[in-house]
């Protein structure tokens, strides 16, 4: 705590005693301030009494007070909406921080998704793959079953061919064995008129 202390000043040709915890260069600096405002009064208005020269002293500064009180309020009057216009931006930035950070979150969903996704591609082009070598496999086999069902039916052709020669030779021999049967039997039978005609000829005789 500041300790009290005396000050002398000079005001308007009077001298006075101060007892002050303020600054003494301060007080002093009013006090010449205050002294010179009375003597430009009085040097203006030389009719004044010290009380008129006092009176309009104290006038001239409670105007000033008062202009300076109503500045201070219009400069209050701006700081605040001064203050007011500069936490918009901090809002803003507030908004900004929570949006970004809505967006992180969301891209690091969006990231498990796209890798889970990859995964399943992954999985599914292992899979197309298996099926693309089945695939291939099976056309091989197709390929392979379609060469022995060629080779098949040329055989079966060639089977065909050779049946049919079989056939027309087993008619030949069929044929050719009959012919041998009907020749002895004509035989015979020729044997049998001549044997006739020559019995049929010793009886008539």
């Amino acid at each position: 705590m500041n300790m009290k202390k005396k000050v002398s000043i000079s005001v308007f040709e009077h001298d006075y005693i101060l007892v002050t915890d303020n600054n003494e260069a301060d007080i002093l600096a009013l006090a010449e301030k205050v002294d010179g405002m009375m003597k430009e009064i009085s040097s203006k208005n030389p009719k004044y009494s010290q009380l008129m020269v006092a009176i309009m002293g104290a006038l001239r500064l409670a105007d000033t007070l008062e202009n300076t009180t109503r500045k201070l309020d219009e400069t209050e009057g701006r700081l605040d909406f001064i203050q007011n216009e500069m936490k918009k931006p901090f809002e803003e930035l507030n908004d900004l921080k929570q949006e970004l950070e809505a967006i992180r979150e969301q891209y690091t969903r969006t990231q498990a998704e796209f890798t889970k996704t990859q995964i399943d591609l992954g999985k599914v082009s292992r899979e197309w793959a298996r099926v693309q070598e089945e695939l291939r496999d099976t056309k091989t086999e197709l390929d392979v079953s379609k060469e022995n069902m060629s080779q098949l039916q040329s055989k079966l052709f060639d089977s065909q061919i050779e049946l049919l020669k079989t056939k027309k030779e087993l008619d030949e021999l069929k044929n050719a064995q009959s012919a041998d049967r009907i020749q002895p039997f004509n035989d015979k039978k020729s044997k049998v008129r001549n044997l006739t005609s020559v019995n049929n000829g010793d009886k008539n005789e």
